[in-house]
């Protein structure tokens, strides 16, 4: 008896429908695995990728941060200098202008008060007491207005040798010199203003 032929119209519908519908679920799968793997093959692929950039970044990056460190230090300092420097030049500035004033009103003084002449001989023989023979030096005008009273303020100072007095065209007008066998005190105008200088800017 021959066979018959086979058809597939011979299969049930709906096992074709199933048969169709795994198939189609089973290549879904496959296509969504594929996705998953490409995704986490670029996300890990991204990941080695920077990290061997932050790697080969590193060190430069330290680098960088030392340089700008030091850098910045360096400029810190300097500015601190800048700024000390700038305050120190002020600060003699004002000293300065301050000095030039009292000079002005120093020496409009000291021409019509003689007196304060004799106060600055005063307070320098004071300190040289108990130093022996003492030369006091002024300006020939004021050794010709201020001799007499200068003998007059060694006497009154106990424990003053011999005091000599001299005119001396060297000394500023105003001023004077104290000179005994140990050293010399300079009383004149500049040299107290120099002094004044000195400690101001200590």
């Amino acid at each position: 008896m021959p066979l018959k032929a086979f058809h597939f119209e011979n299969v049930g519908q709906a096992y074709l429908d199933r048969v169709r519908a795994e198939a189609a679920r089973l290549v879904a799968e496959a296509r969504k695995e594929a996705d998953r793997i490409r995704a986490q093959a670029a996300e890990e692929g991204r990941k080695a990728a920077l990290e061997a950039a932050q790697a080969a970044l590193r060190p430069r990056l330290e680098q960088q941060l030392t340089d700008a460190t030091a850098a910045m230090r360096q400029a810190v300092q300097g500015i601190l200098h800048a700024r000390h420097a700038w305050q120190q030049h002020w600060q003699q500035h004002a000293v300065d202008l301050a000095l030039a004033m009292a000079r002005r009103i120093c020496r409009s003084e000291l021409k019509s008060r003689p007196e304060i002449t004799a106060q600055w001989v005063r307070e320098a023989l004071a300190l040289v007491v108990g130093h022996g023979q003492i030369l006091v030096r002024l300006h020939p005008q004021d050794h010709a207005t201020l001799a007499d009273a200068v003998h007059h303020l060694a006497a009154e100072l106990a424990g003053l040798g011999g005091v000599q007095i001299v005119p001396d065209a060297q000394i500023e007008p105003g001023g004077c010199r104290i000179e005994t066998q140990f050293g010399s005190l300079d009383q004149q105008l500049e040299a107290q203003l120099g002094r004044l200088r000195e400690e101001l800017l200590d």
